[in-house]
């Protein structure tokens, strides 16, 4: 026998290489059967102990103390399989247990538990909802066998105990082990839904804990569809009414995901019981798909995302009734995968439409990225990747919670930036664009009106007509941008002076009316028309330095019994820039009244 020492140098080198290749593969084996999912055990045939149930549980769960084997005829009833159960290749069933059910398939799961504390009552829960079929049975001292029976093949009314998962009574009565076999029916979805024995004190409080939670999401899915519908009617946009709708399916499809709508909403139909959730969340893929469409415009996301949208909409609702008409395990593979590439595609239009640049499209993909998240879980449930969890079950509404005011803050800032883009074109008919101050033809029309409630009224108004009279020097001197701004300044005066009554106006190149309301007296009109003149000398920093404005003022008080010019505005207005064309000649003067 040789020593390690006694090889060739070559052959040594050799040799480790072949231990280190041998010690690798070994590894890679360690971690491929690390990741890869449970391997058939060899069955077990000697039984578990049982289940104490005594006055210090409440919460027990049997993965690591149940047994279980399939069925794949489904034939043998309870009787039968408790008969030839030495024969049968029973396992242990672990707490990651994820199996694919045939059509006709079912799952014998077998426990033994010992009421010990006979006072309380102790339950059985399946923590998992959309169940086809579910039935717990167990023999009494007498040989009778008894049977309870839920899922959703079957209206919730008619479950053995009405509630959001299936759930049992258990024996309580015995004073030895009782054996109870759980048959389980759930075709087309891989199963790994987990089984507790609950405390039925404990499993009451759970309830109301996870009712007083679920109750504030869809009470708050309840409040933004009625928040969005009412911001639909109000101002008239369209993204509100597809986001009350998104919202309302989405709280459908969780509520019947989770069991709250067999359980409240169609407690007596077993048919749409156990096809709202093969229903419902299709249909959110698709209300959703619609809905990030029609917020972020084709235009943002281009033409080709735009068309594939469409299809992938009509594609997943072909699906869907297909899959409602002749069931299979390729239609819901079908239906998953289109989801899948649903989810994908939203992403990809958010994304497009976010390098837009605009806030609100940022805040719709921040609000909508959990919910893509979270929906991947069903996605790799149904293609059998992961097993039923917390955040399979609760995931979505997680992410619909995070989801829902993001979104609605996001809708009302994109419906605060359309509005007022309409309420500056709509101000357009009635502001001059540069100054913010009424145009010439509003002015007018303002003018008119208050020469018919001055004469109708029997009181005087104060018409003053303002000439910004170095507006062309300016624009020789020191172009049209800086005159521009001087235009800009005065119509910042001028709103300065008025009052809330009165009305400022643009009515020429550098001409400005201001109609101060009457009863007006000659001493109001005299204080604007100074104040005016006076604020035009007042330094500014948007000017040239040493340049001020230089105002030309000529006041009226209107209507003038020596002028018979009635109710005429242009008539007026014609009147007093007669009085501004001589006043101009006048260098010395600023202020000119023509009848007081």
């Amino acid at each position: 026998m040789f020593t390690f020492g006694h090889i060739p140098g070559w052959q040594a080198r050799l040799a480790r290489l072949r231990g280190l290749w041998q010690a690798g593969l070994m590894l890679i084996a360690a971690l491929l059967l690390g990741l890869a999912p449970a391997r058939a055990q060899a069955p077990v045939s000697a039984s578990l102990p049982p289940v104490l149930l005594d006055s210090l549980q409440k919460h027990i769960p049997l993965a690591e103390r149940s047994l279980f084997w399939v069925d794949p005829s489904g034939a043998l009833d309870v009787q039968a399989v408790a008969r030839e159960q030495a024969s049968l290749p029973f396992e242990l069933r672990h707490s990651q247990h994820r199996l694919k059910l045939g059509p006709q398939a079912a799952l014998w799961v077998r426990f033994d538990a010992w009421a010990k504390d006979t006072s309380a009552h102790w339950e059985l829960e399946l923590t998992h909802s959309g169940t086809d079929r579910i039935s717990l049975y167990y023999q009494r001292p007498d040989g009778e066998w008894l049977a309870q029976h839920a899922g959703d093949s079957m209206p919730v009314r008619a479950w053995a105990s009405p509630d959001r998962y299936p759930v049992f009574a258990l024996d309580n009565a015995s004073d030895s082990p009782v054996t109870y076999w759980v048959r389980i029916q759930h075709a087309r979805v891989p199963f790994s839904g987990q089984l507790f024995i609950h405390r039925h004190s404990h499993l009451r409080e759970l309830r109301i804990q996870q009712q007083f939670l679920l109750g504030a999401y869809f009470g708050m899915a309840l409040l933004l569809t009625a928040v969005a519908m009412a911001n639909a009617m109000v101002f008239r946009d369209t993204s509100f009414a597809a986001y009350a709708v998104y919202i309302s399916v989405l709280g459908l499809a969780l509520a019947a995901s989770l069991g709250v709508g067999g359980q409240f909403i169609w407690p007596n139909s077993a048919r749409w019981n156990g096809l709202s959730e093969f229903v419902l969340l299709p249909l959110v893929a698709v209300v959703g798909l619609l809905f990030v469409r029609h917020v972020v415009q084709p235009q943002r996301v281009g033409r080709a995302l735009d068309r594939m949208a469409l299809t992938l909409a009509g594609l997943l609702t072909a699906l869907t009734a297909w899959d409602v008409y002749q069931p299979s395990h390729w239609s819901l593979q079908a239906i998953t995968s289109a989801g899948a590439l649903t989810m994908v595609l939203v992403y990809a239009m958010l994304l497009a439409a976010w390098r837009t640049g605009d806030r609100w499209v940022r805040w719709i993909a921040l609000g909508i990225l959990p919910v893509l998240a979270a929906g991947s879980l069903p996605v790799l449930r149904n293609f059998g990747l992961i097993s039923s969890s917390f955040l399979s079950q609760y995931g979505m509404v997680i992410a619909a919670t995070i989801e829902a005011p993001l979104l609605i803050y996001g809708l009302l800032q994109r419906s605060s930036t359309q509005h007022e883009a309409q309420t500056r074109a709509n101000a357009l008919a009635l502001t001059e664009p540069l100054t913010g101050l009424t145009n010439r033809r509003n002015g007018m029309l303002r003018l008119h009106d208050s020469l018919v409630r001055a004469q109708r009224y029997k009181h005087r108004i104060a018409l003053l007509l303002i000439e910004l009279d170095n507006h062309a020097w300016f624009e020789k001197e020191h172009g049209r941008e800086v005159a521009d701004r001087a235009l800009v300044l005065t119509g910042s005066l001028l709103r300065s002076v008025a009052r809330d009554v009165d009305t400022a106006a643009r009515v020429g190149n550098s001409s400005f009316l201001l109609l101060m309301e009457g009863p007006a007296r000659s001493a109001q009109a005299v204080a604007a028309a100074t104040s005016i003149v006076a604020g035009g000398l007042r330094p500014a920093a948007q000017l040239p330095v040493g340049a001020t404005l230089r105002f030309k003022v000529v006041a009226a008080l209107l209507p003038d019994p020596a002028q018979e010019l009635h109710q005429d505005a242009q008539a007026h207005l014609d009147w007093m820039q007669t009085a501004m064309d001589e006043l101009r000649r006048d260098t010395r003067r600023s202020i000119q009244s023509v009848n007081f």
